[in-house]
């Protein structure tokens, strides 16, 4: 079986899912921004998962995410599969993969100095990959440092394309940050702001300085604008096998102590994980998988032990 994901309540992560092959499936035209936000903000209130921040790129997109309850499979499952639904449908294609199985990750965040550092990560990103100047000269969909934890935000229209509009989905949703309580007692969020908004200067410094030595330079935004949506961005040495391969990041923490107090508790996890799943598949019934267990819960009827919410480690 594949390694098994643990989701716990009370998480935050960095979600990073490439389109397949690095295709520009994502290309901000009004209509995908519209779908692209339209998905993620229906699919995040249906099962109970908080947006702090969001960029959405060409091929690909980055997110911070607070899964309260434990359900980020859920949102995923259905936010994915609804923007690759529309993509199908946008494109006039069938049986083609919209996003890529192999260079997605969920990192489960360990503490608030990773937190503030994932989130001017996501931010910073157009600029980070020399599209851009800044990053709010961006076409995308993102979340302003401003807005972060604001509670509101720009409103998007359901797109008139693929969606029934008498169906049960909204018809307008509106895509802000979220900053859960949980977060704003270990950083107030004016402290957690304004450490995202010098980490990402920062970011803006560095690329800049590379450009003006001559080492890089800004593609821009028309540059883009004119790439087709199967225009496939130049695939990077991590996406390469063997022992070349870059091992696969599932957790982050910005100390040591807390970074291997995490790796230890999901090798324990995914030790009691396949343990109950070989009892499981040998028709033991009365079985107990580990609390944050997923796959099993849901689709085979399995219990699983109670979950205790992850706490963040607060700031250094």
């Amino acid at each position: 079986m594949t390694i098994p994901k643990r989701r716990l309540p009370g998480t935050a992560y960095f979600l990073s899912p490439v389109c397949d092959r690095k295709e520009f499936r994502l290309k901000p035209t009004g209509e995908t921004k519209a779908a692209f936000a339209f998905t993620l903000v229906e699919s995040a209130m249906k099962h109970g998962v908080d947006i702090i921040a969001v960029m959405q790129m060409s091929s690909h997109y980055h997110a911070v995410v607070y899964d309260r309850l434990g359900t980020l499979s859920d949102f995923l499952r259905d936010f994915h599969g609804l923007m690759g639904k529309f993509g199908s449908a946008r494109d006039e294609v069938e049986n083609t993969k919209f996003w890529s199985a192999e260079d997605s990750e969920t990192v489960e965040i360990g503490d608030m100095d990773t937190l503030v550092d994932c989130v001017a990560y996501t931010l910073a990103n157009p600029t980070k990959d020399f599209i851009v100047e800044r990053p709010e000269q961006w076409m995308g969909v993102m979340t302003p440092v401003e807005a972060l934890g604001s509670g509101i935000g720009k409103i998007f229209q359901r797109p008139k394309r693929f969606f029934d509009a008498e169906g049960t989905t909204s018809e307008a949703v509106m895509l802000c940050s979220d900053y859960p309580w949980e977060l704003d007692e270990l950083l107030p969020l004016d402290k957690f702001k304004e450490r995202v908004k010098a980490r990402v200067e920062a970011y803006v410094t560095d690329a800049k300085a590379e450009v003006a030595a001559g080492r890089r330079e800004f593609s821009g935004v028309e540059m883009a604008k004119k790439l087709s949506v199967w225009h496939s961005a130049e695939r990077p040495v991590s996406g390469e096998v063997g022992r070349k391969a870059k091992p696969r990041k599932r957790v982050a923490a910005a100390r040591q102590g807390r970074l291997q107090a995490m790796l230890e508790g999901l090798l324990a996890f995914r030790k009691a994980h396949r343990k109950a799943w070989r009892a499981l598949s040998r028709g033991v019934r009365e079985v107990m998988f580990p609390a944050g267990s997923w796959m099993a819960w849901r689709f085979y009827g399995a219990q699983r032990e109670a979950a205790v919410n992850e706490t963040l480690e607060a700031p250094s």
